[in-house]
C-alpha cells in the first residue's frame, strides 16, 4: 500500500513538473527559459556543432540547419515521454483516466508553442531579406547610408532607425524566450547578424560624424540593438576581452573613405576626422565583435574552411567560448 502511494505520488510529481515546464516555456516565457529547455538545447546543438566541423562544406550546412528544428522537437518529445511516464505510475488510481485530457492539452501546447517558435524566425528573417537585396556585408553599411541620404531625408533615415529598433527588441525578447531561434540558420545569404552590424554600422557613423543632425532613433537603435547582441553573447557564455579596435567586416574599408562618401551623400561635418573615427570605434566596439563571436560560435562563417578542422576547432559545449578569441579581433 505504502508503495503504491509513493508510486502514485511520484507519477503525479513527473506530471506536475512537465505541465510547470510547459507553463513556464509556451505561457508565460520572460526570457529565461526552463533548465529542460537549456540542457536539452545543449544536448543537441553541443554534438551537431562539433560534428560540423569535420564535416566537408556540402554536408556541414544541412547538419547545422538541424540544430534549432531537433532541439524543440526534442523539448515536445521529452514532455511527452515524461508525462506518459507519470501517468503510467498513477495505474489503479483515478488520476490514471485523466492522461487522454492532459495528452490532448499538451499537444495543443506544443503546437502554439511550434507556431511561436516559426512566427519569430519569420519575423526575424522577413526584415534580413529585405536588406538582403542590397547590402551583403558590413563594409556595405556606407553604401547604405549613401544611398538614404541620396534617396530620402532624415525623416527617411529615421523610419530605417525606428524600423530597426522594433527588429532588435523583438529578436531579443524571443531568442531569450526560445532560445533555440538562435541556432536556427538563416533563411538567405544575409544572416541577421551581419545585418544587425550593418544597420547598426549606419547609425553609429550617423552619430560619429554628425550627432546634432542624427534622427531621432539614432541612439535608442544603437542602445537596443547592442544591448540585443550582448545579451543573446551572454546567453551563449561569450565573455570577450575589452577591446579598443573593431574592424570585423570592415578591414578593407578605409574610414577615410567612409567620411568621403557620406558627405558627398549629404550627412554634415560635424566633427574633425580623428574624433569621428573615435566615436565611431567607441560605439562599434560595444556591438561587432559580440555579433562576430555568436557568427562564429554558431559556424556561421565556416563554411568555406578546409574540411581537416584540427583539435582546437572543436566546439563542446553551448556554453563554450570556441572561436571567441578570434571573433574578437
Amino acid at each position: 500500500m505504502v508503495t503504491a502511494v509513493l508510486t502514485a505520488s511520484a507519477g503525479v510529481a513527473l506530471v506536475a513538473a512537465v505541465w510547470l515546464s510547459v507553463m513556464l516555456t509556451v505561457f508565460t516565457p520572460r526570457g529565461k527559459p526552463t533548465r529542460l529547455v537549456r540542457g536539452t538545447l545543449r544536448g543537441v546543438a553541443s554534438p551537431l556543432l562539433a560534428i560540423s566541423g569535420r564535416l566537408p562544406p556540402a554536408a556541414r550546412e544541412p547538419l547545422l540547419d538541424l540544430c534549432g528544428p531537433l532541439a524543440v522537437f526534442a523539448v515536445a518529445a521529452i514532455w511527452l515521454g515524461v508525462s506518459h511516464a507519470g501517468f503510467a505510475l498513477m495505474a489503479g488510481t483515478p488520476l490514471r483516466e485523466a492522461e487522454s485530457s492532459s495528452r490532448l492539452l499538451l499537444l495543443a501546447a506544443i503546437t502554439a508553442y511550434l507556431v511561436r517558435f516559426m512566427h519569430a524566425y519569420g519575423r526575424r528573417e522577413r526584415l534580413v531579406a529585405r536588406l538582403g537585396g542590397s547590402v551583403c556585408n558590413p563594409r556595405d553599411a556606407d553604401n547604405l547610408l549613401a544611398v538614404y541620404l541620396r534617396t530620402g531625408s532624415r525623416d527617411h533615415l529615421d523610419s530605417l532607425f525606428a524600423e530597426w529598433t522594433g527588429w532588435m527588441t523583438e529578436v531579443e525578447s524571443s531568442h531569450r524566450a526560445h532560445p533555440a531561434l538562435t541556432f536556427r540558420r538563416p533563411a538567405g545569404d544575409l544572416d541577421w547578424l551581419k545585418a544587425a552590424v550593418i544597420v547598426l554600422d549606419v547609425a553609429a557613423l550617423t552619430e560619429a560624424i554628425a550627432p546634432n543632425w542624427a534622427p531621432a532613433h539614432t541612439r535608442a537603435l544603437l542602445a537596443t540593438g547592442t544591448r540585443c547582441v550582448r545579451r543573446l553573447a551572454d546567453g551563449l557564455c561569450i565573455r570577450l576581452p575589452p577591446i579598443v579596435v573593431s574592424l570585423q567586416g570592415r578591414e578593407e574599408r578605409n574610414f577615410s573613405d567612409t567620411l568621403r562618401v557620406a558627405m558627398e551623400a549629404g550627412l554634415p561635418d560635424e566633427r574633425d576626422p580623428q574624433e569621428a573615427w573615435t566615436v565611431f570605434q567607441g560605439l562599434r566596439t560595444a556591438y561587432a565583435p559580440h555579433a562576430y563571436a555568436i557568427e562564429t560560435r554558431l559556424r556561421y562563417d565556416r563554411l568555406d574552411e578546409p574540411d581537416d578542422v584540427g583539435e582546437d576547432d572543436e566546439v563542446g559545449d553551448v556554453g563554450d567560448i570556441g572561436g571567441v578569441g578570434e571573433a574578437g579581433g
